[in-house]
């Protein structure tokens, strides 16, 4: 992978809020099990690899779907912070490795999830937002409104 210094293409951010601390949160990114229930869940070969340390990787994929994505965790910083050189190995590929940096900013209801895609390439389009979210969607019904954070039980 290589990790360019700037990120001349589009930038893409995306949110959304949970009504749950931010450790679980970064537990559901970081933990191979947690994440295989909700990153594609739906596809029956969706086959996840995490191995939650700077240099280690992430990567998802199904054949069925012709999807893959790989990234390598730059930035590890438990509960609040975690950034990857990333590309999508599907398609054309990739010369240059973009940047995904997932920030979990915990406030008095939960947690604001804010996923911020950096493009390297400068004429790529931002036709990925709707992938992103979907897995943040994904994400969130792992987590209920109903929880019991903050309910008194």
């Amino acid at each position: 992978m290589t990790e360019p210094t700037t990120y001349p293409g589009p930038r893409i951010v995306v949110a959304q809020d949970l009504p749950v601390p931010a450790d679980p949160v970064f537990e559901a990114w970081t933990d191979e099990a947690v994440l295989a229930t909700w990153w594609w869940a739906g596809l029956p070969d969706t086959q996840h690899q995490v191995c939650a340390e700077v240099g280690g990787d992430f990567a998802v994929s199904s054949q069925v779907a012709g999807l893959a994505g790989r990234g390598r965790f730059t930035r590890l910083e438990r509960p609040s912070l975690l950034q990857m050189a990333w590309r999508w190995e599907t398609g054309e590929g990739q010369a240059q490795d973009d940047l995904v940096t997932v920030e979990l900013r915990e406030h008095s209801h939960g947690t604001l999830v804010v996923l911020t895609h950096e493009i390297a390439d400068a004429d790529s389009d931002t036709a990925m937002r709707d992938g992103w979210l979907g897995a943040l969607t994904a994400l969130a019904a792992l987590f209920p409104a109903s929880s019991e954070r903050g309910s008194g039980h």
